[in-house]
């Protein structure tokens, strides 16, 4: 179940902020003596600093009270519950013991000065709603008082037509009242973004008097204005497939659509027994793929993996263009050709990763070429100058007076207009591209259609844990390397990317990787998760039987320190000119070993060099016998044979 808070009420005031405790299990009909005491100890702490001065004029209830007049409720006649609460505490100097769970949700609310409302959930058929009343509600006799009915409009807790609460938090009604023997509870905390502190405070010390008085664990959520809902009690199976999904969806994202929305979209799509359709746009300027382009396309793939479809759009159009994002000036345009020939090899790589068969590949021109002058003007009208400048590149370079050409603001438009053309429920994309994704969902609106929801995936810092991942600077890991080589990369990262290298470049369950976070926390040696991480990854990418592989291979050459048997063999001449030393400096060079003959002979004069286990400084005086073997060792790892002919 859930509970929500309608548009209307979630605006309020400086906007809503309702702290949302739930616990199950509680004892509420066995007497107890610790919470009466607290909460006797409050209600005379309360009495004497209010001295039986006027509740009303306190300021912190002066919230409620205008919210309550924002609702059309007049908060003389009908107080809100604390204001109700402090009223007779400062008229009679006490207030009476209900129950345990109930004294302990006064005990809360008079201590923090915040309405605390208490809901027995195994009374609850449906959502708890905070809303407005509809005609509906007012047939119900219930729902009346005597000498005051309920009205269409007025605020009030209700599950489905059941009023539990009228005026939003004046009057509990019989249907919200908490029956002695209850034992699992939902405790809304009402609130505003101005007290969220007390709101968060009264929520952090009811968890934790849960736990001390009841001996179980409590859970907190908060609704505002970006979550207008939280799920409680326990779940339906298809409720616990949503909520798989949700986690798997979130799993490394660094800014999404809210989860309620997401929520919706799921179910939405579930009623219709169809896939969500995943886009994503596909920069035809850049076709070389290592794991940092690879974040979002194993998002992709995860998502293919829970059922849904891709559809990849490759920009031949926008390319045209150029976005010049981030960038001081205009990118260059591309041309067909070279957006052809990108594109096919960028869709040779991808499909490494994601599941052809579950993909749909597009060329944008599909739709924008046919596409008449007025269907670009009105496209155009849908977007102001103000709203274009929002973009931080475009807003730089116009306060800076550098070029900014017209055609440049058709970029993000043609890129929203995609998501139009293939009726996107969901687009990916780095947060490099907030913008322009952001704008997809306002020209689908626009258009009639519901918005995409957005995931935006982080950048992922290179090998060297600094910049980010990049082939230029060398800290990259490419997902066409020799597992060898993806898994020794893998095991250079520092320790504290080992958890967002798991988030970003995997497909490991959020519910794992909570765990293996957990492991690190309490002090397991980082490197064994690392290796777990290596192994992962590099299986991702060239098969679980080479990442075995690659992980012996590690271990013999790192951890043991021995040579593995699959090392490059340099063949010299045992008896000619040039010396048997020069010889070998010519191989290690000339193979790729080593950038120059200055390079290697320096692990040599530095003492990183060895022969058959002894070390060699002076690669010159260097003498095999002809017909022999050896074994060479370059620094801590690097291993070759020698074979003199």
């Amino acid at each position: 179940m859930f509970l929500r808070v309608e548009k209307k009420i979630l605006e309020l005031g400086s906007g809503i902020y309702i702290g949302v405790v739930t616990a199950m299990g509680l004892d509420n009909l066995s007497p107890n003596e610790k919470i009466r005491l607290l909460l006797r100890e409050e209600v005379e702490a309360a009495a004497g600093e209010l001295g039986g001065n006027a509740v009303k004029e306190d300021q912190g209830l002066q919230l409620y009270r205008r919210a309550l007049n924002e609702l059309g409720v007049n908060p003389s006649r009908y107080p809100c519950s604390i204001e109700s609460i402090l009223t007779r505490i400062s008229r009679k100097g006490e207030f009476p013991a209900v129950s345990p769970v109930v004294d302990l949700g006064n005990y809360i609310s008079i201590k923090y000065r915040v309405p605390v409302g208490v809901h027995d959930m195994d009374t609850l058929q449906e959502d708890l709603w905070i809303r407005l009343t509809g005609e509906e509600d007012c047939q119900i006799e219930e729902n009346h008082l005597q000498g005051d009915e309920l009205r269409p409009g007025e605020p009030v807790y209700v599950s489905g037509h059941i009023v539990r609460t009228r005026r939003w938090i004046w009057r509990q009604m019989p249907a919200g009242r908490v029956a002695a023997t209850g034992r699992n509870f939902l405790f809304p905390i009402d609130g505003f973004y101005d007290n969220r502190e007390q709101v968060e405070a009264a929520c952090a010390e009811l968890v934790s008097r849960i736990r001390e008085f009841f001996s179980v664990e409590a859970e907190f959520g908060v609704i505002n204005r970006e979550n207008d809902e939280i799920r409680f009690g326990s779940m339906t199976e298809e409720e616990k497939e949503i909520e798989n999904q949700i986690a798997i969806m979130l799993k490394g994202v660094a800014q999404s659509t809210a989860a309620p929305e997401i929520r919706r979209k799921l179910a939405e799509a579930g009623r219709e027994g169809r896939p969500l359709r995943v886009k994503l746009g596909l920069d035809p300027s850049a076709p070389d793929i290592h794991i940092g382009h690879s974040v979002v396309l194993r998002k992709i793939r995860q998502l293919q993996d829970l059922g849904h479809r891709a559809v990849i759009i490759i920009g031949d159009y926008t390319g045209m263009i150029g976005d010049p994002t981030g960038k001081s000036r205009t990118r260059k345009q591309l041309s067909r050709e070279d957006v052809e020939r990108n594109a096919e090899t960028y869709l040779e790589q991808i499909f490494k990763i994601i599941d052809r068969d579950r993909t749909e590949v597009h060329f944008n021109s599909e739709w924008l070429s046919k596409m008449n002058f007025g269907d670009v003007i009105e496209l155009a009208a849908k977007c102001t100058v103000a709203r274009m400048l929002e973009r931080d590149d475009f807003n730089n370079r116009y306060t800076n007076h550098l070029p900014l050409s017209v055609h440049e603001f058709f970029y993000p438009l043609m890129q929203a207009y995609d998501s139009v053309a293939i009726e996107a429920d969901i687009e990916l994309g780095g947060t490099d591209q907030t913008f322009n994704i952001l704008m997809g969902r306002n020209i689908q609106r626009d258009y009639g259609q519901t918005p995409q929801l957005t995931l935006f995936m982080p950048l992922l810092e290179g090998i060297d844990g600094v910049e980010k991942m990049s082939k230029s600077l060398g800290n990259y890991v490419g997902i066409s390397e020799p597992a060898a080589v993806i898994y020794e990369k893998i095991m250079k990262i520092p320790d504290s990317l080992i958890i967002k290298y798991y988030n970003l470049c995997t497909d490991v369950h959020p519910d794992e990787v909570a765990k293996l976070q957990k492991m690190l926390e309490e002090g397991v040696n980082p490197r064994d998760v690392k290796m777990m991480l290596a192994l992962e990854i590099t299986g991702l990418y060239a098969g679980k039987e080479a990442a075995d592989q690659a992980q012996e291979h590690f271990k013999m050459v790192y951890q043991k320190n021995q040579m593995p048997e699959d090392v490059p063999s340099l063949e010299i001449d045992g008896g000619s000119d040039p010396a048997q030393g020069e010889q070998i400096l010519n191989l290690l060079a000339g193979g790729g070993f080593y950038k120059t003959k200055s390079e290697a002979r320096r692990v040599f004069l530095q003492g990183g060099a060895q022969v058959d286990g002894e070390k060699v400084t002076d690669v010159k005086a260097l003498v095999l016998p002809a017909g022999t073997e050896h074994t060479l060792k370059m620094g801590k790892n690097r291993f070759f044979k020698i074979l003199v002919r």
